[in-house]
């Protein structure tokens, strides 16, 4: 058999030759390593994506506090005019001009 064969001695364990553990290690970390970039890439398009959502929601957050701002304001002035309106209507009914 050659080095590069598998290699019997008897009552012992087969074993590839050096070379070839070497290829397989080799395989191994071509694969690992393309697992890596595969993670990596994903990473970075999350990141891209969580950077565009991070904006809109932040618009979002934006426009909520508002709207509170709004409902809060809608809560004054409703009652401010209609009281106004509501006396504007007595004086015209109760006062002669």
């Amino acid at each position: 058999m050659t080095d590069d064969q598998r290699q019997y001695d008897g009552d012992g364990e087969r074993r590839l030759s050096w070379r070839a553990e070497a290829e397989v290690l080799h395989g191994r970390l071509d694969t690992i390593e393309a697992v890596s970039r595969a993670t990596h890439d994903t990473v970075v398009a999350h990141v891209a994506e969580e950077r565009e959502t991070k904006a809109a929601i932040e618009e979002l957050i934006l426009l909520w506090r508002g709207s509170k701002m709004m409902v809060s304001a809608a809560k004054i002035l409703i009652p401010i005019a209609a009281a106004l309106v509501g006396a504007a209507l007595w004086v015209k009914d109760h006062v002669k001009w």
